[in-house]
């Protein structure tokens, strides 16, 4: 069973440091018209994927109704060209533990976990 929510960005903050250049975005996930989760996705630039202009990639899907709280964590990269992001599902608690290993992709703001 695939998953296809909204991201809706609420915040974004663009860092340079030592590490590299990060990107930090968060805001919450729509299910059709519903709010169901938040989410936090970290992006970081560094060696050897500046050239490709991709980063690593990191989000975290918080799920706010669930006791106890459930989450999603994805990683994969992004590319900066096309703004679409791959990679899998690393992690996840107990009621997503079924997605765990599956693909995810994210055209502009959908994101589908299949």
């Amino acid at each position: 069973m695939s998953l296809t929510y909204t991201l809706v960005r609420e915040c974004l903050n663009n860092v340079t440091d030592v590490a590299g250049l990060w990107q930090i975005e968060g805001g919450k996930v729509m299910d059709k018209d519903n709010h169901i989760a938040n989410y936090s996705s970290v992006k970081r630039v560094s060696c050897g994927t500046s050239e490709q202009n991709t980063a690593m990639l990191w989000i975290t899907l918080f799920f706010i109704k669930a006791k106890p709280p459930e989450n999603i964590t994805l990683h994969g990269a992004h590319d900066f060209n096309s703004g679409g992001e791959i990679g899998s599902v690393s992690a996840a608690s107990s009621a997503f533990a079924a997605h765990i290993g599956k693909q995810f992709k994210r055209a502009v703001n959908t994101l589908t976990i299949a």
